[in-house]
């Protein structure tokens, strides 16, 4: 069996690879990204993504939230590979410190500055949002808040980067039907969910693309292979919990932070 497109998803990139349950070290994901390439997939930029997914047998990575180490480390491995890839940022966060991890979720690392947004756009890398504010989309009350959050974060982007902004990554990888049509009437062409991400009408299934998470246990030799999109569905079923386990790490490190009066 084998997986029609595959969609990463990837956060924190640091040089070695590391312990933090959202990192992946660039070894792991140069033998990640070798190994698909040997599986028949060519990888494909963001323009290549319609309402039904990618073309068949293709790949294409996409990276949440903008850590400085995406632009030290990933993009030159990605550009001495060749790989298109879209960098997905949460507009608030840029030039802080990663205020809603702690030590045994992530690596405490700076986002992606405007200046550096700015440079890998100009370099070729594709920005997208990841929402104004790193929030669960699905629980944001009323319609305009929604669409206004929706709209702010793209018109941001747009106004740094110069270019067009028109994919979005929701946080969480949390979308319903109501947050992917108000992300569509905000101006968004494609959207993106993770791998469990809801069945949507047939007029939204652009804006809920699946996509397959890549956490610290990849560091492993061959587990990706083994729970990866063309794996059997038992050890498919192994990466989903993986990804619902570093939501709710995530998630967790979140509660604890406000319950503290921190962010």
């Amino acid at each position: 069996m084998s997986a029609a497109f595959v969609v990463l998803a990837l956060h924190q990139t640091p040089a070695r690879n590391a312990l933090a349950p959202m990192a992946v070290g660039i070894p792991a994901l140069r033998r990640i990204l070798t190994l698909l390439s040997r599986r028949g997939y060519r990888f494909v930029g963001l323009d290549a993504v319609v309402p039904g997914g990618l073309p068949d047998r293709t790949a294409t990575v996409t990276v949440d939230d903008g850590y400085a180490s995406n632009a030290r480390h990933l993009s030159p491995l990605l550009r001495e590979l060749g790989i298109p890839w879209t960098v997905f940022i949460s507009v608030a966060a840029m030039g802080r410190a990663n205020t809603w991890d702690v030590r045994w979720v992530g690596q405490r690392e700076r986002h992606l500055t405007r200046d550096e947004v700015r440079t890998l756009a100009r370099e070729g890398v594709r920005v997208g949002s990841h929402g104004m504010e790193h929030e669960d989309l699905t629980k944001k009350a009323g319609a305009v808040p929604l669409a206004e959050s929706l709209a702010s974060s793209r018109a941001e982007l747009e106004a740094i980067t110069e270019r067009p902004v028109d994919a979005i990554a929701y946080p969480w990888g949390r979308v319903d039907a109501r947050v992917a049509a108000a992300a569509q009437c905000a101006g968004y062409r494609v959207g993106f969910s993770l791998s469990e991400g809801r069945r949507m009408p047939s007029a939204l299934a652009g804006m809920a693309i699946p996509r397959t998470s890549v956490y610290a246990p990849d560091q492993i030799l061959a587990l990706f292979d083994t729970t990866a999109p063309w794996s059997p569905r038992p050890c498919r079923a192994v990466r989903a919990a993986m990804t619902r386990t570093g939501r709710a790490l995530v998630e967790t490190a979140l509660a604890v932070r406000r319950l503290g009066g921190g962010r």
